[in-house]
């Protein structure tokens, strides 16, 4: 019996990819290992959007070459579609290079030529349970002047919306708990049904209990209208991450977003306004030209929208992007200085954020489960939850209400109630 390693670099995209692989494996007989000496395949999922995940997909490309050689190597991803002929260089000619822009069909595909797999299925993968990920749009139109993905993944290309919905109703049917639907912009979504929130509503109509959610959303392809009626959906988790990356209009122009913060505020409005919501959002620190009256915009904007969760990036170059090829960088250091800065404002609201819930009951997903009593989930609207429990402990995937005690930057803490 085969085994196989599969070495998983950057987004839930990727992470889903590689789940389907390591499914599809496994029904042909060969088995998952942790150690590059026991493999004889080894499946490498890169991602472009950071200088330090291409060198980690690298470095482990050139330690795997040692011992399991290049024809026994996959080499897929964003990195693949960028810098092919490094990763031959290292590897040597036989490396098997798939594409960023390929679909999990083109992938699994070229893995059935190194090895013999079992009977492909689209369906979600088992090991991602309790939360099913499902691809909506691959690639991305948007062309954001620091991103790199609409060279690496290609131009945007649709999932038809009857394998959307077939899947959906599939991984529901089979236990799953969570829908996660994904997608570089996924509001760019069109089928025959309409866009992002036509083909959610009819997610919502499948009759279990279950709650599903969306990445990641763009600003510039969204309507407060269409926020609002997502909102009304019953089966949609109370969260939207909706990534500004900055607070500067200006900045905001030269990043190439295609709106404003006016724009910005009207979307979050409607989640702002009720308080079973949470806000969470991406945002960029010193990108190419960013003044200090700029970043001081970026840290007004954090404050104003009162954000429930920042996911905080220095900016670095992507070679090959517009901002890459701008002059007027900011120094490393005040980048650094600046994150430091808005990374403390940031600890602090989402602090704030869930200490609010406090003395509160909230439903929440069980992710893990331990015989010692200690369980961990999450809330319907995105928080991270540990609670105690006594026996019987609560299976991976039930609902469960808990009492939360206090918050913190982490999350919330409390104990199971029923």
């Amino acid at each position: 019996m085969a085994g196989f390693l599969i070495k998983t670099f950057g987004c839930q995209l990727n992470q889903l990819y590689s789940a389907t692989i390591a499914d599809a494996l496994t029904r042909g007989g060969h088995r998952s290992s942790e150690s590059l000496g026991e493999a004889s395949l080894v499946i490498i999922n890169t991602c472009a959007v950071r200088e330090k995940s291409e060198e980690k997909a690298f470095s482990f490309l050139g330690k795997a070459a040692k011992l399991v050689g290049a024809n026994h190597i996959v080499f897929m991803g964003c990195t693949a579609t960028l810098d092919r002929e490094r990763a031959v260089r290292i590897a040597g000619r036989g490396l098997n290079i798939v594409e960023g822009t390929a679909g999990v069909e083109q992938v699994l595909a070229v893995v059935g030529t190194v090895v013999p797999l079992g009977e492909l299925d689209y369906t979600a993968p088992l090991s991602l349970f309790p939360t099913a990920d499902i691809e909506l749009v691959r690639g991305c139109g948007s062309y954001c002047t620091y991103c790199i993905v609409p060279r690496s993944r290609g131009p945007e290309v649709v999932v038809d919306v009857g394998d959307v919905l077939r899947r959906a109703e599939q991984a529901v049917g089979s236990g799953f708990s969570e829908l996660l639907f994904l997608g570089q912009n996924i509001n760019r979504y069109r089928s025959s049904l309409g866009g992002l929130v036509e083909i959610m509503s009819s997610v919502d109509k499948l009759d279990s209990n279950f709650w599903f959610w969306f990445l990641s959303s763009h600003p510039a392809n969204f309507t407060p209208e269409e926020v609002r009626r997502l909102m009304e959906l019953r089966h949609i988790e109370h969260r939207l991450h909706l990534p500004l990356q900055s607070g500067s209009d200006r900045i905001l122009e030269r990043m190439n977003r295609r709106y404003t913060i006016a724009d910005y505020a009207r979307l979050a409005e409607p989640i702002r306004g009720n308080a079973d919501w949470t806000l969470t959002t991406d945002i960029i620190v010193g990108f190419p030209g960013e003044t200090d009256d700029d970043f001081a915009h970026t840290v007004d904007a954090v404050r104003r929208f009162r954000f429930d969760g920042v996911f905080l990036a220095k900016y670095s170059d992507r070679p090959g992007t517009p901002s890459s090829r701008m002059q007027d960088k900011v120094p490393a250091a005040l980048i650094d200085e600046r994150h430091s800065a808005l990374l403390r404002i940031v600890q602090d609201l989402s602090e704030q954020s869930n200490q609010v819930l406090a003395g509160r009951c909230v439903d929440v997903l069980v992710l893990a489960a331990h015989a010692g009593g200690n369980a961990f989930g999450r809330s319907m609207d995105g928080r991270n939850v540990w609670f105690s429990c006594s026996e019987p402990v609560p299976g991976i995937g039930t609902f469960v209400s808990v009492a939360i005690d206090h918050g913190s930057r982490e999350g919330l803490h409390g104990a199971r109630v029923c």
